[in-house]
């Protein structure tokens, strides 16, 4: 079970409040170093302490504050990843460490520490969430940029040590966790750059990137569930809102936090879940140049979302099989099951009991259901995609091709070129 607030251990539950705002107020004061204490979605547990006045004042912005929020859940998820603490730059460009949390494999939270400079070679650290900057607080950041503190990296190893080594000995049980020196990075396999930055004074706070991302809770609780449909409904409205014009195409930068909050969920559901979602997730991030339209960004979410399910949901034996699993697979693909006979071999049924069951379960007949799944399909891919109409029949598997047109139109009133045709006037 998840370490997400609601659906699984919470560190509230776990740990003395008290005892680790002391603590963790002590140490801050005596270090010099900011500090605060997450669970495992970067929601705040402690109050913080020791901040700069520079995060003071950009974590009033609400979406600034969300990005913070982000970074400090990104961060402690690689340490866990990582079965280690984990230096990394933050998205405002100050140098932070994470201190993972955990419980066996389940990961928990994490201790944050740091909003410093280094002293010389900062910009071989990962940052994370570059972005545009938020110019209203341009001047006033500036300014108190210069009055942060700068340190040695061997500094920040050091006291990343004594982090672990109060966490395990005042807060944790000596089995809660067990965690190696620092390293600084890679975040996420995101390797920084070759080219030197300048690091006199850090990056301000990228605020134009999305942050209203799918709610990690109801992603869990439908993974728990073997509900694959109602995460892709999630993922799919959340697209909508991000796309919302059939015509427009955003950076490909702009489903990082969505892959991150899955590469998250994996993490806590089990260190190799996270350590594989993470290697899945960069070598699509590594091949990414040009900007993507709804259609390719729907692909690339419903493939993680299917490794993730794969990863997580336990393989069935087949007298665990059910209706109900048997739509997560065609859920996965609607192509692979498109006759009666195949649906019941997958359950081990008659044909004619299968065809009673699964109408009894939907209110429609199967053929029904499939050719429904691939007329949604259809749509997205006139809507979104430049693909001949034979190619997309081709792909979905209508035999023969002209069956698709016809099709189509009986479920929608207009052939495939018209329904098209409609959404480019109408753009």
């Amino acid at each position: 079970m998840l370490g997400t607030p609601g659906m699984g251990p919470d560190l509230r539950e776990l740990v003395d409040l008290d005892r680790l705002q002391e603590i963790q107020d002590n140490f801050a004061a005596e270090t010099g170093l900011a500090m605060i204490t997450v669970d495992s979605t970067g929601s705040p547990v402690s109050q913080a302490s020791q901040f700069s006045q520079l995060c003071q004042i950009l974590r009033r912005d609400p979406k600034v504050r969300q990005l913070c929020f982000s970074c400090d859940a990104h961060g402690g998820f690689q340490s866990a990843i990582e079965g280690r603490p984990v230096i990394y730059q933050c998205h405002a460009g100050l140098v932070d460490f994470s201190v993972a949390i955990t419980r066996g494999s389940q990961y928990l939270g994490a201790v944050m520490a740091g909003q410093v400079l280094l002293d010389k070679n900062q910009n071989r650290l990962n940052q994370m969430m570059i972005g545009v900057a938020d110019q209203s607080h341009a001047e006033e950041a500036k300014a108190l940029a210069k009055e942060l503190r700068v340190v040695a990296l061997d500094e920040l190893h050091q006291a990343a040590e004594a982090v672990v080594r109060l966490a395990n000995d005042t807060l944790l049980g000596h089995d809660s966790r067990q965690l190696l020196r620092a390293t600084a990075g890679p975040y996420l396999g995101r390797m920084a750059s070759s080219t030197p930055r300048k690091t006199e004074a850090p990056p301000l706070v990228p605020v134009e990137t999305p942050t209203t991302c799918v709610d990690p809770a109801e992603i869990v609780e439908n993974l728990h569930s073997r509900n694959l449909a109602g995460n892709l409904e999630l993922v799919g409205a959340y697209l909508d809102w991000l796309i919302p014009r059939w015509s427009m195409k955003i950076p490909r930068e702009h489903l990082v936090e969505l892959e991150d909050v899955l590469i998250g969920i994996a993490t806590s559901e089990g260190m190799q879940y996270g350590r594989d979602m993470t290697i899945e997730v960069m070598s699509k991030r590594k091949g990414r140049r040009t900007s993507m339209n709804r259609y390719e960004a729907q692909v690339h979410a419903e493939r993680l979302l299917i490794v993730l399910h794969d990863l997580v949901e336990p393989k069935l034996a087949l007298n665990e099989r059910s209706i109900s699993t048997l739509l997560n697979e065609i859920e996965k693909d609607p192509t692979a099951y498109l006759s009666v006979q195949k649906a019941a071999s997958y359950l081990a049924w008659s044909e004619s009991h299968f065809a009673r069951q699964f109408k009894q379960q939907t209110n429609q007949s199967f053929i029904a259901y499939v050719t429904g799944k691939r007329l949604d399909r259809a749509k997205l891919m006139l809507a979104h995609t430049t693909k001949p109409v034979l190619r997309i029949a081709n792909e979905l598997d209508f035999q023969p091709l002209n069956y698709f047109s016809r099709t189509f139109k009986k479920h929608t009133g207009q052939t495939p070129t018209e329904y098209r045709q409609r959404l480019e006037t109408s753009a």
